[in-house]
């Protein structure tokens, strides 16, 4: 019997697959009516089409789903970490389990293509291609032991093993959203300026799984000198990055929030990580967290993540008003 790894990752390449055939004529003949529009339209009728295009495209939207590649990678991690812990054992093994099948979710719209995730028509360039199929690689060790953890046959030595394993899948998804951002921020599909702060703002999300992560491994005795090092460097580069987008940075290329909406929704990313810094700062002094520690660095670490993705969504749509 084929076991819910594979029956996941069978059952969404068929989907993205089935959607791919269906949107390949809309689009083609999207791209045949931008052609014919720009050779009757006057040179500011051709920059409206232009912004149609860009929207059709979604490159902002492969963006914003490559990079949330990086913080699923940390996300399985940490929420295996909890649940083997027995943090929030309920939230916890839905987080874990949701995690697993957006990652599916995902890879499958980037390289087949998903309307729902505003992704249209199959990637067609080798290294993009490439880049995913590695990604998928990667991918089914961690998937495989996250099953396990859900099942309830952990293990110290699994949680430890796929904590290892994550490290080369979030390398590979951060290359990938590399790729993707100079493949899709061209002038005809997402300016570069846009595409930077979507960037920086997505791998706040993987940032704060990260911290959360290592928080986890460290309170149960499982992680290492390294971990605490990446647990220190996570803070800050969060905290570093969460001001440097609310207040705009003008020497690294972001803008301040070009909308009252992404302003307010920066400033309850604020404060919900004022909240989740004291045990931080607990964990970096070498204390273990205790079950409440524990289960709020869970649960506000989960906030920041869902804070962060809404602000990502916001700058997309505000990129392609051009604003």
């Amino acid at each position: 019997m084929m076991n819910k790894h594979f029956k996941r990752r069978f059952a969404r390449k068929a989907e993205a697959t089935l959607r791919g055939t269906a949107l390949a004529a809309t689009f083609t003949i999207g791209l045949a009516s931008s052609a014919l529009a720009q050779d009757a339209q006057t040179a500011g009728e051709a920059e409206i089409v232009d912004a149609q295009f860009v929207e059709t495209t979604g490159g902002a939207e492969r963006i914003n789903m490559s990079g949330k590649l990086r913080m699923l990678s940390q996300r399985v991690t940490a929420a295996a970490c909890y649940l083997h812990a027995g943090t929030s054992t309920d939230d916890t093994r839905a987080v874990l389990s949701a995690a697993q099948d957006e990652f599916a979710l995902i890879t499958a719209a980037l390289e087949f293509g998903n309307e729902d995730l505003g992704i249209l028509g199959e990637e067609t360039r080798r290294k993009t291609i490439i880049g995913i199929s590695k990604l998928n690689e990667l991918w089914e060790p961690v998937d495989m032991a996250a099953d396990q953890i859900d099942a309830g046959n952990g293990s110290d030595e699994i949680i430890r093993q796929l904590a290892a394993d994550s490290a080369p899948l979030l390398d590979i998804a951060k290359k990938m959203v590399t790729v993707i951002s100079e493949q899709y921020s061209t002038p005809g599909e997402l300016l570069s300026r846009d595409a930077l702060v979507i960037d920086v703002a997505g791998r706040q999300s993987m940032l704060a799984q990260r911290v959360s992560k290592n928080a986890c491994l460290l309170s149960t005795g499982l992680g290492t000198d390294a971990t605490l090092a990446e647990l220190q460097g996570a803070s800050d580069t969060f905290e570093a990055s969460l001001m440097a987008l609310r207040n705009g940075m003008q020497s690294a290329g972001i803008q301040a929030p070009p909308t009252p909406e992404i302003a307010a929704g920066l400033d309850g990313v604020i404060a919900d990580w004022q909240r989740v810094q004291p045990q931080v700062t607990r964990v970096l002094a070498g204390e273990q967290l205790d079950d409440e520690g524990m289960e709020i660095m869970f649960t506000l670490s989960n906030r920041l993540t869902g804070g962060m993705n809404a602000v990502v969504g916001l700058y997309s749509e505000a990129s392609k008003l051009g604003t």
